[in-house]
Formats: structure tokens, sequence, C-alpha cells
């Protein structure tokens, strides 16, 4: 019993160890910056700073089940039919693993679609890949939380 525990305790403080790396990686501190300046770029409509963080094989699905290419997102930014006006993540966990990383999180986004008022609140996670030494956004998946 007292072997059980203490693999059981060992396990658990590896997790814990893992965790923490994961937390304070260089690539995941990559990531956050990417994310935020995602974030700012779709309130700003700047679609230069989204065309170089998003991969060209992007996926990006909405909470109402409306899915994008990335073409097709950034050029709803560029002609208005969708325009952002505040993002705010919270509860975002960043895990890497090796040249992938998960970002889950929760966010409250205020936008216009299609000159309809939207105010909702979000559970998110995308993917991140890193091609040729640079991180780019190849997923994003969101639900509708309930307000």
């Amino acid at each position: 019993m007292k072997r059980i525990a203490a693999v059981l305790g060992f396990t658990v403080a590896l997790c814990l160890l893992e965790n923490a790396a994961l937390a304070k990686s260089p690539s995941s501190a990559k990531v956050q910056d990417l994310e935020m300046r995602r974030y700012k770029a779709m309130v700003d409509g700047d679609v230069a700073t989204l065309d170089t963080i998003f991969a060209d094989d992007l996926t990006y699905s909405h909470s109402n089940g409306w899915t994008q290419t990335k073409a097709e997102f950034i050029d709803s930014i560029r002609h208005g039919e969708l325009q952002y006006q505040e993002i705010k993540p919270d509860a975002v966990e960043i895990r890497v693993y090796g040249r992938t990383a998960v970002v889950t999180g929760r966010a409250h986004v205020k936008a216009k679609v299609k000159g309809q008022d939207v105010n909702i609140e979000l559970r998110f996670l995308d993917v991140y890949v890193q091609r040729q030494g640079r991180w780019q956004m190849v997923a994003w998946q969101s639900a509708r939380l309930a307000m």
C-alpha cells in the first residue's frame, strides 16, 4: 500500500512539474503573444497581421456553426461583414506538444455580424503548429456559453 501511495505521489509530482514547465516554456510564451496580437488585429481590422498569424489551411469554426477558411474569415473582416469590437480572453491555458500548441479558454466577445450586434461568452479551443520555425494558427473552434 505504501508503495502504491509513493508511486501515485511521484506521478502527481511529475504531472505538476510538466504543467509548470509547459506554462513557462518559450514556445508557450510565443503562442501567447500571437494570441494577444491576433485578438488585437481582429478588433482593429488588421487583416495584414491576421494573414501572417493564420496558416493557409486554417479552419475557423464560430460558435454558431459558421465555418470559414482563412481567406473567407479575413475577407469577412476586410469587407465589414464581421466587425469585432471587443475580445476579452479569460482562463487561457496553453499546452505545447513539440511543434503543436493547444490553446483553451473562455472569451467575452462583442461584435457586429452582418450588421447584428453580438455579445457572447465562449469556450474555445485553438491549435497552432510550428512550421519552418514560425507558429501559425491552423484551427479555431468555439461554443457559446449561457450568459
